[in-house]
């Protein structure tokens, strides 16, 4: 439930003026984590750590190798996989 109120916090800050100005001049993890719960939600230090571990894995992934080789590369389509636009000129049926 923490994971989630803590999602819910960075929300809240992104789409309310107010809250982004307050958590902008929060000067460390205890500050910001007070104000979460002055404004009822229910974070823990533990959160932020979390999410910076998640954060790392993301950007890990999303510059990785290993993501691209699960993307299918266009020569791998058979033919049920094909769209019209995919059609060879060939086989394009008549107008």
């Amino acid at each position: 439930m923490s994971r989630e109120a803590f999602r819910d916090f960075l929300r809240a800050i992104e789409h309310h003026q107010g809250l982004r100005r307050d958590a902008a001049q929060c000067s460390d993890d205890d500050q910001l984590l007070a104000l979460a719960r002055r404004h009822g939600f229910d974070v823990t230090k533990r959160d932020f750590s979390d999410d910076a571990q998640e954060s790392a894995i993301i950007r890990w992934f999303e510059t990785s190798r290993i993501q691209r080789s699960f993307q299918s590369r266009p020569s791998q389509t058979t033919p049920s996989q094909t769209t019209p636009s995919q059609t060879p000129p060939s086989q394009t049926p008549p107008s």
